[in-house]
C-alpha cells in the first residue's frame, strides 16, 4: 500500500508543503506537488480496488530533483544516508546517493 504522506525538506527535515498549498493545482507546479505533497494538496483519496498488475521496469532507484535549482542536493546531503534520525527521509529522497536500492 502506498502511503499518502507529503515528503520532508531534507535540509530541516520538516514538510514545505503547508506553506506552498497554494501551488497543488497550479499546472507548472501539479505533477512536482503530486510526488512532493499529495498528503497537503489532497490528491490521494482511498478510492480503488488496490488491485494492480505488480509489472514494472524496476527503473525506480533515482533521487529526487530540488524544484527550485532543478538538480539533486543528494551528494551533499551523503552525510545523513546512516544517520538514525534521517533514514526515513533519505530512503525516498536519495536511494541512490545512499546505497538503498
Amino acid at each position: 500500500s502506498v502511503r499518502c504522506v507529503d515528503k520532508l525538506n531534507p535540509l530541516t527535515g520538516v514538510s514545505d508543503c503547508p506553506s506552498r498549498a497554494s501551488y497543488c493545482n497550479n499546472s507548472v507546479y501539479r505533477s512536482m506537488m503530486q510526488d512532493q505533497c499529495p498528503r497537503t494538496c489532497g490528491f490521494c483519496a482511498s478510492t480503488g480496488t488496490g488491485a494492480g498488475t505488480g509489472t514494472g521496469t524496476g527503473t525506480g532507484c533515482v533521487d529526487k530533483i530540488n524544484p527550485n535549482t532543478r538538480v539533486s542536493d543528494c551528494p551533499n546531503m551523503r552525510g545523513f544516508c546512516n544517520n538514525a534520525v534521517y533514514v526515513p527521509l533519505m530512503r525516498v529522497q536519495c536511494p541512490a546517493t545512499c546505497g538503498f536500492c
